[in-house]
């Protein structure tokens, strides 16, 4: 199988040096014929892919986090090619969900096993994600995060930002129109996701599923620093949704708006400011899995 690969030694660059040729070696020996290429900036991962696609590889496989992972969707999106994960990020929450080991020599084999699942991508303003698309304090906290601090701390790089701002952090009233109208809400903090895994091992929109043909909505509508301490602190033991500020739906498509400019997140990523158009593509991409959807 003639198969792209596409590290980012930034994510990881501990497992990329330790363990990454082992891997590699695993899908050699099963019968991948590879050609590897390794990122030096944001974006390059998105040229890489795009490139492998047109140029007829059958296979890409990421190496990196989820972000990295992004932009390979981007890059091979609209074509034929079967993503592979090798997860080394901070997060690695579509490997989560997938059941994907964390092993990156353990992720390998799940390659070589050769099942194939198709799985719904969402699509923001056109540009595609697997997990979520939200807007308000995780999106304020992705773009104030420092970048440099993040490839020392990683994640935790996320949680410092967050602690940082929270403070004199304003909310800002997000109006949310979902399936042309047919449901009509307004929040703080609203996350549209695909996957019912968010930041880890954490669970928003838990009911969410890969290939539903669905997105799941969670709206919160608290509109201070204190409420929005006690929509994380339920989060985190799983009774958010029993919260009468928070409202939770399914749908195909949403618009979402505010009257400033509400910072907007996508797989982990900063990405603009609204307004923003959110819709599902059912079985967009095919994936290396354990099993089939």
């Amino acid at each position: 199988m003639n198969t792209k690969v596409i590290v980012n030694p930034s994510s990881n660059p501990r497992a990329v040096s330790n363990t990454l040729k082992k891997a590699l070696k695993l899908l050699y020996d099963d019968g991948f014929t590879l050609s590897v290429s390794y990122t030096n900036a944001g974006g390059e991962a998105f040229s890489m892919a795009r490139e492998a696609a047109e140029a007829g590889y059958r296979a890409v496989i990421a190496v990196g986090g989820d972000g990295t992972v992004n932009e390979v969707i981007n890059g091979i999106f609209g074509s034929e090619v079967i993503l592979g994960l090798l997860p080394v990020g901070a997060r690695n929450v579509l490997a989560r969900e997938l059941r994907i080991p964390l092993d990156v020599g353990d992720a390998a084999r799940v390659i070589t096993r050769k099942t194939i699942r198709k799985m719904d991508l969402g699509c923001i303003d056109g540009r595609y994600f697997s997990m979520m698309a939200s807007c308000g304090f995780d999106a304020y906290t992705v773009h104030r995060t420092s970048m440099k601090i993040k490839k020392i701390i990683r994640q935790y790089a996320y949680i410092l930002a967050g602690l940082k701002d929270l403070l004199g952090y304003a909310p800002s009233m997000i109006h949310v129109d979902i399936d042309n109208g047919a449901i009509r809400d307004s929040g703080t903090f609203v996350i549209i996701s695909n996957t019912h895994y968010y930041g880890g091992s954490y669970q928003i929109t838990p009911f969410a599923e890969i290939d539903d043909g669905f997105l799941d909505v969670c709206v919160f509508q608290g509109n201070s620093q204190l409420g929005l301490i006690h929509f994380g602190l339920n989060m985190l033991s799983r009774k958010h949704l029993a919260m009468q500020n928070v409202n939770y739906y399914r749908a195909r498509q949403v618009v979402l708006r505010s009257e400033e400019n509400a910072p907007v997140q996508v797989d982990g990523d900063p990405m603009g400011v609204l307004p923003a158009y959110v819709h599902i593509v059912p079985g967009a991409l095919k994936i290396f899995c354990l099993q089939e959807g």
